[in-house]
């Protein structure tokens, strides 16, 4: 039995017990899929491909089944709105690109359920509000056993990009975002107060970054726990500011010793250079120039999206293509060694961010409505500040990363539950803020005001 047999294995017996867990939820068995396609792929196409149509068809099912967009606010008509443009493009420019179905389905549906799953979790969260502490339980379930397969592939696969704990076999970008949600759901269950029970959990989900040899997690990481730590609350205390800020660049400095393309030595436990982190970092997204401020547009990520926006301003008028894409095989089922560099314009197809993706498959309109479809996400989320943050992390992933968050549904769910998470917390401040005035009022013997 090969090592990967007895990873998969591992992961097939995870799959088992957290299933029976929860057999009596059909909500629950379709969070649970989403987060096991990496097993399901594992077992090779004949299984995968059946695997992602079982995933649609449950969660349109679940969606009808429990009246899901009957009662829709703006905000969440704004959303729908969005996914219809989105899908007519999207499903215009494969069609008009010659797309097969199998990968037009596969592709479609990284979109369908995310969005089907929001919709259900606001009606079934309406029917039942205690629903919401067994969902919240099922995302750490979910998140403490990617950390521990993080640790087994560890064991026996060793350090290596490719397979993120159940969710994906191939390719490591999610190991970056995943963790990051991780901390964010941390935050809001402790609403900001973190434990030192808390921070050791914090940093046990870093090790699905460290396995995968994640270098953006140690730079995304901090910026995020500082947003949430010292920007979204609006009053800070001196005694959080002490306790708190250490463990910020703690972090950096730890990830830039333990990723060997972080240090000069090139080895995990390598020596610190913070300039020597910087510029590998600057080169690795934007190319190698003379100046930290100078940009290379065929290199890096970075560089793909200032070599669209450059195209797009260009005195060279653009083509059909441009404007609708190329089709979803010139991306997904191309190899890095048959990727068009000289087609497209950049050095390699690793450069190739979520931005330049939605290009490829959609041209410049295909980028419009995705843009579009992430403003309408983030103005689902009511406090301003979180908005703000959450906004960042999904933008610089749109634009200088992979663009896995709304392309790999286990994360995109795993957006929305934390969407509705800070949305309940909101209101509950509001509703104990106008209960304060009002009480207030009544013992002044004064008439309420309105807020």
């Amino acid at each position: 039995m090969s090592k990967e047999s007895i990873y998969w294995f591992i992961v097939l017996l995870t799959f088992v017990y957290i299933i029976f867990k929860n057999k009596n939820s059909s909500v629950k068995i379709l969070i649970i899929l989403c987060f096991y396609s990496g097993l399901a792929a594992s077992f090779g196409k004949e299984i995968e491909n059946p695997y992602k149509i079982v995933l649609v068809l449950l969660s349109v099912y679940l969606l009808s089944n429990n009246n899901g967009l009957s009662g829709l606010s703006k905000r969440e008509k704004l959303l729908l709105f969005a996914f219809i443009l989105f899908s007519i493009s999207f499903l215009f420019s494969v069609t008009a690109n010659g797309g097969y179905f199998k990968l037009v389905f596969s592709q479609y549906g990284k979109y369908v359920t995310p969005i089907c799953t929001y919709y259900i979790f606001k009606r079934i969260l309406i029917k039942n509000p205690n629903t919401f502490i067994y969902l919240n339980k099922l995302f750490f379930s979910l998140l403490t056993i990617q950390v521990l397969l993080s640790v087994m592939k560890i064991l026996t696969l060793g350090l290596q990009e490719s397979v993120v704990g159940s969710i994906s076999n191939v390719g490591g970008g999610l190991a970056t975002p995943l963790p990051v949600f991780g901390f964010i759901l941390v935050w809001m269950n402790k609403q900001g107060v973190i434990t030192k029970k808390d921070w050791l959990y914090i940093s046990m989900l870093l090790l699905i970054g460290f396995a995968s040899y994640k270098r953006a997690i140690w730079f995304i990481m901090p910026s995020i726990i500082f947003m949430f730590m010292y920007f979204v609350p609006k009053k800070i205390s001196f005694t959080r500011l002490l306790y708190y800020f250490p463990l910020i660049p703690l972090i950096f400095y730890a990830g830039v010793r333990l990723n060997p393309s972080l240090n000069k030595e090139g080895k995990i436990g390598g020596s610190f250079d913070l300039q020597y982190a910087l510029d590998y970092a600057h080169i690795y997204s934007f190319g190698k120039t003379s100046e930290i401020n100078e940009v290379q547009p065929r290199q890096g990520r970075g560089g793909a999206a200032f070599l669209l926006w450059d195209k797009l301003f260009s005195s060279k008028s653009l083509s059909f293509n441009d404007y609708w894409g190329f089709g979803l095989e010139e991306i997904y089922t191309v190899d890095y060694e048959k990727f068009d560099i000289d087609k497209f314009g950049i050095s390699n197809k690793g450069a190739a961010s979520g931005l330049f993706q939605s290009y490829i498959v959609g041209g410049y309109i295909g980028i419009f409505v995705t843009i579009l479809l992430m403003i309408s996400i983030l103005g689902l989320i009511k406090e301003p500040r979180i908005r703000l943050t959450i906004a960042l992390l999904l933008f610089w992933d749109y634009f200088f990363y992979s663009g896995l968050i709304l392309r790999t549904q286990a994360l995109f769910i795993l957006l929305f539950f934390i969407i509705i998470y800070s949305n309940l917390q909101f209101e509950q401040r509001l509703y104990r803020k106008y209960s304060s005035l009002r009480s207030d009022d009544k013992n002044r013997n004064l008439q309420p005001q309105v807020i």
